[in-house]
């Protein structure tokens, strides 16, 4: 036999399996009523059932063979692994050098054009090696601007904050460039790194020196 209840009922307003099942008991063990078949309240089994509520009443043999509800429990934990991310500190440099041999042209206001691709590649392919070779802590080095007079050359150092060198040590690698670099000059009197002079008092320790080793040369000399 087959029960059916109204289509808008939820599972939650069915009754549960044991009530079907100790309903149709009660109602077989119920002498005064005159059923025209017999029922063996030992046998009632509920076969198939939207509800999943294992039950089996005192005198009655209750099985669900089959249910429309089921639960899949997964087979295997399921194990999250989660890696700490490590964020590096960066530390920016900016430099600033001037170039008195170049003549600036307002395409250097524009890093889409080509004297400025041109002149940022020269830049970058003669110093960055010599910054990498003195500071392995060296990220990147980025061409920021050009500026007029006769042409200002603004880049960014970056460097792991870990290891960042001196302003000293950074300008002495743009005067030790200065005797050799092409495509574009050096004036290590213009120097200034992470907003600081740097480049000229350099300049100036190397001309007193120079000025003293000619004034010792002219002694000497007086003396012979």
């Amino acid at each position: 036999m087959g029960l059916v209840f109204n289509s808008s009922s939820t599972t939650g307003d069915l009754p549960s399996n044991a009530v079907v099942a100790q309903t149709l008991v009660d109602a077989a063990n119920n002498t005064t009523n005159n059923f025209s078949v017999s029922i063996n309240p030992s046998t009632v089994t509920v076969l198939s059932s939207p509800v999943s509520t294992p039950f089996t009443p005192a005198n009655a043999t209750l099985t669900t063979v089959a249910s429309t509800t089921s639960t899949t429990l997964p087979t295997a934990s399921t194990t999250t692994t989660t890696t700490a991310a490590t964020t590096v500190g960066i530390s920016i440099i900016p430099v600033t050098f001037k170039s008195r041999l170049d003549t600036f042209t307002s395409d250097l206001n524009n890093p889409l054009s080509a004297r400025f691709i041109q002149r940022t590649a020269t830049i970058t392919s003669q110093l960055k090696p010599l910054f990498k070779n003195d500071f392995p802590s060296l990220i990147n080095m980025t061409i920021v601007k050009y500026r007029n007079g006769s042409i200002d050359n603004f880049f960014d150092l970056s460097f792991s904050s870990t290891s960042v060198p001196n302003n000293t040590q950074i300008a002495n690698v743009l005067i030790n460039a200065s005797s050799f670099v092409t495509g574009f000059d050096i004036d290590v009197s213009s120097i200034i790194v992470n907003n600081i002079p740097s480049g000229g008092v350099a300049h100036k320790i190397s001309l007193v020196t120079a000025s003293c080793l000619v004034l010792l040369s002219l002694l000497l000399s007086s003396h012979q």
